[in-house]
């Protein structure tokens, strides 16, 4: 396990994405381009726009109902819709039943009421959604998911804690399960937890056996890719030095191309950005004043971002239901790995700023 690493810059695919079906990042800020222009004369409402894009993507289900509460009411352009066997273009989303791993498949498509297709194209995919194509090849030649970017620029425009309780009963989250940000769940320490519960599920699964760390190393190549890492990093740093809450200002794909393909510096510094954001202070070149209290800070939010990615996986019996509050009484902290996980995860950021200029 010691060897483990967090990937976050890589120049292949992530996993199970073939290089073929690969847009570059012009390419793919041109699609968006389109549905932008779909929703005239909207474009330039920054907030309402980036919310449209992140619905392509991600949308329905706990995106409305848990993570981004505010922009639930916004409407989508397409449906979305799980299948139990795999369709075309359909999307493998993780889920369980008696630990047994049994993916579901998300597909997005046309509705029979479209604004420019009228009924001639319902029931078929987009072609920005399908072959994985929001996962760009950057000018740099770096990999990025940028439905992921576009999940985090819209959390940061409608920030609030992730928890169980409906909003009248916030006064008791203290006594629940819950995450401080749900931009750090709808980005990099939501894509953490999900390499955690997958730990977990291989733990109860092969009756208390850890995973070796071969498969641990795949599990993370997989739920916390490179590709999705940078492309969560890159919200922070884009809402860093973008007005993304504006209801009159950039077009969202106005301030992608500005970020992804300017000579600004902003994708030179995105590691400095990044972390001075989440709260990592005082880099000396080697470490960080506040490690230690980062990481006991993270440790706490990792534990109840992998319950709830542990409940929105697994089958909703009792013991489906059961199993993130034991998580939550710290029943299984061996076999979630969430130390590992962290420290791994500030290695990778602590190398990637060595290489900044």
């Amino acid at each position: 396990m010691k060897n483990l690493i967090q990937p976050i810059v890589s120049n292949q695919p992530e996993p199970g994405h073939h290089a073929r079906s690969v847009l570059t990042i012009e390419e793919f800020i041109r699609l968006l381009k389109e549905e932008e222009d779909y929703w005239a004369p909207e474009q330039n409402n920054t907030k309402r726009m980036i919310t449209r894009l992140r619905k392509i993507f991600y949308d329905q289900w706990g995106w409305n109902s848990e993570l981004i509460r505010g922009a639930a009411a916004i409407e989508s352009r397409f449906e979305t819709v799980l299948h139990d066997s795999p369709v075309n273009h359909g999307k493998e989303v993780v889920r369980y039943k008696k630990l047994v791993y049994m993916p579901v498949y998300r597909v997005v498509t046309y509705t029979d009421h479209d604004k420019v297709f009228g009924d001639t194209r319902a029931g078929k995919v987009p072609f920005i959604y399908e072959g994985d194509h929001q996962d760009v090849v950057l000018t740099e030649g770096h990999f990025c998911d940028v439905a992921h970017t576009l999940a985090g620029l819209d959390a940061i425009n409608y920030k609030q804690v992730v928890s169980p309780l409906p909003s009248f009963l916030s006064f008791l989250t203290p006594f629940v399960p819950h995450v401080d940000s749900n931009v750090d769940v709808v980005t990099w320490l939501g894509d953490i937890a999900s390499s955690s519960a997958d730990f977990l599920f291989d733990y109860l699964k092969n009756n208390g056996k850890s995973v070796s760390g071969k498969e641990a190393q795949e599990v993370i190549n997989v739920d916390a890719s490179a590709s999705d890492m940078l492309g969560d990093i890159d919200a922070y740093v884009i809402a860093h030095h973008y007005d993304i809450g504006s209801s009159n200002g950039m077009r969202c794909t106005e301030l992608l191309t500005d970020y992804y393909l300017g000579d600004n510096g902003y994708r030179a510094r995105r590691f400095s950005t990044f972390c001075s954001v989440i709260g990592l202070e005082k880099w000396n070149g080697r470490e960080f004043a506040n490690e230690k209290q980062w990481l006991a800070y993270y440790r706490k939010q990792l534990r109840d971002s992998t319950s709830f990615v542990t409940y929105s996986v697994n089958e909703k019996t009792l013991s489906g239901v059961l199993l993130p509050l034991k998580i939550w009484f710290h029943w299984y902290d061996d076999a979630l790995k969430l130390d590992l996980l962290l420290s791994i995860f500030l290695k990778a950021l602590k190398h990637n700023l060595t290489l900044e200029k």
